[in-house]
């Protein structure tokens, strides 16, 4: 049986009943349940019966979920979320723009998802319908999405004053193709700061995660020209530098001090705690959220906006004095 069908046996129009079986506010409880009862009658109140969810759906598009930086903020942002009482789901784009553009044209068109978040987005977004969407990275920045990012230079800035404080001179930087931000924003870094950046001190791994760290680290080591700082791109690339020191017997920090971006878990080749660049994910995630909320809520207007959550330094036990 067709919508006209039941509409003609309800004696309302399809619109009503369209919207009766939709749950809509528009419609009197009466109505509902005529329409519900005749539905059932005739086994089709199940194929017609589509209610409005009654929390906010908030799709949140990542690249990946493997690491601890990621999956960090997927679960900042699922208690922001709860918070405005909404429902979070999660999806990864494994860093591909046509990835990206399917699962933003799925929750736009068929999921229908009242707001959308892209964390880090492989290509500009592309966005032809009312829902709002905030991007975390300006790295592809898109007119059709309100952009909030963490700024790394500063940071870094202060990070590498810090380190030439304490007598490095030889600074080094160890990432990966993924991690180009971060080696970027070392090299201006080490120039704002007038400190030369020697060949083979720059290592950019084919891999990731630890693995990244313990292969670009064998290969400083083959050069035989270490420097006295080296910095990790983010956690995982330090815990592979670690190993690969460690096998090697050279201590951190007595022989080569270590420097990492992104906070860390516990180090298993040391007892000591690991300097970091904090990344502050919490505030990154509750910026980008509370800025969702304000579009869906039309109280934001704009169509682009960028907030800066700084990335702020803060020294462990392992960064030592140059030799």
């Amino acid at each position: 049986m067709n919508l006209s069908k039941l509409a003609q046996l309800a004696n309302v129009s399809v619109s009503t009943v369209s919207k009766a079986l939709s749950d809509s506010p528009e419609i009197s409880e009466a109505t509902k349940k005529h329409i519900v009862e005749i539905a059932k009658a005739n086994g089709c109140y199940e194929k017609y019966y589509k209610p409005k969810y009654p929390h906010k759906l908030i799709a949140v598009i990542c690249p990946e979920i493997l690491g601890n930086h990621y999956g960090k903020m997927a679960t900042y942002m699922e208690k922001e979320i709860s918070e405005y009482d909404g429902t979070m789901v999660l999806s990864v784009s494994d860093f591909s723009a046509s990835k990206q553009v399917e699962l933003i044209e799925y929750y736009t068109k068929y999921a229908h998802a009242d707001g959308i978040i892209v964390i880090e987005p492989a290509a500009k977004i592309k966005n032809a319908t009312e829902v709002p969407i905030v991007q975390i990275g300006f790295e592809n920045e898109s007119r059709n999405a309100d952009c909030v990012k963490a700024e790394i230079g500063p940071a870094m800035d202060e990070a590498v004053r810090y380190l030439r404080g304490l007598g490095h001179k030889k600074i080094g930087f160890i990432g990966e193709e993924l991690a180009r931000p971060e080696q970027d924003a070392f090299i201006k870094a080490m120039k704002r700061t007038y400190i030369p950046v020697e060949n083979g001190h720059v290592i950019i791994s084919q891999k990731r995660f630890e693995d990244a760290g313990y292969q670009a680290m064998d290969e400083m080591l083959k050069t035989g020209n270490l420097p006295s700082v080296i910095f990790a791109a983010y956690s995982h690339i330090a815990l592979g530098i670690l190993q690969r020191l460690s096998e090697e017997s050279i201590r951190v920090p007595e022989d080569i001090s270590l420097i990492c971006m992104d906070d860390i878990l516990p180090i298993p080749y040391s007892d000591r705690e690991l300097s970091c660049i904090r990344m502050h994910l919490d505030e990154l995630s509750a910026t980008a959220i509370d800025l969702l909320y304000q579009k869906i809520r039309r109280s934001y207007v704009k169509t682009k906006h960028s907030v800066s959550v700084i990335r702020q330094f803060s020294p462990g036990e392992t960064i030592g004095r140059a030799q």
